[in-house]
């Protein structure tokens, strides 16, 4: 297991309920199961030293043979990752974003 953390999602999603609602990651048997309302399995991915390397190439490649790449892989791999790769590509096409 992991280290354990978990997310308030009133205050990320701007929840405007009485309840608290949180998601912990990697809590093995830790929460009352009467308290659990769903368990997910997730996985993130694991980096290897050439993926990491090859990060850093990006320019190279992107772009070679009107062909172009974008994913959260190029950074964390969180969403939000996705997203501002998707915006880098984008942004190379001559978009105002």
């Amino acid at each position: 297991m992991g280290a354990t953390l978990t997310y308030h999602m009133n205050r990320l999603q701007s929840l405007d309920v009485p309840e608290d609602y949180c998601v912990t990651l990697n809590a093995g048997g830790l929460i009352d199961s009467s308290k659990v309302l769903r368990r997910l399995v997730y996985y993130h991915p694991l980096y290897t030293r050439e993926a990491v390397q090859a990060q850093s190439r990006w320019q190279e490649i992107s772009g070679r043979h009107r062909t172009h790449f974008c994913g959260a892989y190029w950074f964390y791999g969180f969403h939000e990752d996705g997203l501002r790769s998707a915006l880098r590509v984008a942004r190379t096409l001559g978009v105002n974003c």
